[in-house]
């Protein structure tokens, strides 16, 4: 079924993510991770490790927790996160829902975002774009994808021949959850 399938290239995605942080300076790096045995999970954390790793990061030193890929996981891993004392400066959830729930818990935790601890997310969806701070999130194109998918049942439905596209490139949206490290900014001023 992959002929059948509307996708991105979610190892590029993890990547993305990895170089963003570091564009920020951020070298002291946790990860919430979605289900491990889902395919597009292991693709973005693959790709957001291979780039850690590719700028000299040891993938084995950073604090890592699989989730469930839901605000309360998001909250549950934020407060290990804070409990565990890892010495963190930005925090990369496999998805927006679980970010959206780390950012809730921080904020009860009195931990100031982007200022203390910077937030990524990932899939770019309306939650994003609202929460507070509003969430870095790496894009993926819905609605081009939804308007593909609706393209493919009308050609299947209808015999119709509209152009259908399947893979879809993705980016990194940028919003108020990312900042400087601490560290970078302490350096500037």
């Amino acid at each position: 079924m992959p002929d059948q399938c509307f996708t991105v290239d979610h190892t590029l995605g993890g990547r993305l993510a990895a170089r963003a942080l570091l564009d920020h300076k951020h070298r002291k790096i946790a990860v919430v991770e979605g289900p491990r045995q889902l395919e597009d999970n292991r693709a973005r954390i693959d790709g957001f490790m291979s780039e850690l790793r590719d700028n000299g990061i040891d993938p084995a030193k950073i604090w890592r927790l699989e989730s469930d890929f839901s605000p309360a996981g998001g909250w549950a891993a934020a407060k290990q996160l804070l409990d565990s004392g890892y010495p963190c400066t930005a925090l990369f959830c496999a998805n927006d829902e679980m970010a959206v729930g780390a950012l809730s818990y921080f904020q009860e935790a009195g931990i100031r975002v982007p200022h203390d601890l910077s937030v990524l997310g990932y899939d770019d969806t309306p939650s994003a774009a609202f929460s507070a701070p509003r969430l870095t999130s790496v894009h993926m194109p819905w609605r081009e994808m939804t308007q593909n998918g609706i393209n493919a049942l009308l050609n299947l439905c209808y015999d119709m021949r509209r152009p259908v596209t399947r893979e879809f490139p993705v980016s990194v949206t940028l919003r108020a959850s990312l900042a400087k490290a601490p560290s970078a900014r302490r350096k500037a001023a």
